[in-house]
């Protein structure tokens, strides 16, 4: 087995602290629907969870998101256009399944798949080049902007499909 050379973890900035933890819900949400297919739950259950979730924690992220970004990088930025078009078409397949009458485990398992490399990659590589293109004033500001409109949020959405053997809806 080759050796990998360890790679150091970029120090986040303040200013992107709370994104960064709302990732982790992200994650979580990702696991959720995971498991909640591995134990044959309901989709129209599972939908409700993805309706729940997108309107009271990823909706708003992603907007947070994109108006930092707004503020710290130009129009015609590579990774800004990236994250755009990538939050588009997460709200797409969330529509879509929002829309969609007959449900299928695939678009499911779509969503969690592309979120689960969406919120990777704003970690490993969108952050750490925002830091370092970024005027550290003005990631220092809109940081402290954010703080002021940002709402921690919770997810305790019920049933907890995710733990029970099987839900219904």
């Amino acid at each position: 087995m080759k050796k990998t050379a360890s790679i150091t973890p970029q120090k986040r900035d303040k200013s992107l602290v709370p994104l960064s933890r709302e990732h982790h819900f992200g994650l979580l949400f990702c696991w959720k629907l995971r498991q909640g297919l591995k134990k044959g739950t309901d989709l129209d259950l599972i939908r409700d969870y993805v309706r729940y979730f997108w309107g009271n924690i990823l909706k708003e992220h992603c907007q947070e998101e994109e108006w930092l970004l707004d503020r710290l990088l130009p129009k015609n930025d590579a990774l800004r256009i990236r994250i755009e078009e990538e939050h588009r078409l997460l709200e797409s397949i969330i529509n879509l399944i929002l829309k969609e009458e007959k449900l299928t485990k695939e678009l499911y398992e779509m969503l969690q798949l592309d979120l689960t490399d969406h919120i990777r990659w704003e970690e490993r590589e969108l952050f750490p080049y925002l830091q370092d293109q970024a005027n550290p004033e003005e990631l220092e500001l809109a940081g402290k902007l954010l703080e002021q409109c940002h709402t921690v949020h919770t997810d305790d959405f019920t049933p907890e499909f995710w733990v029970h053997k099987k839900a219904e809806a």
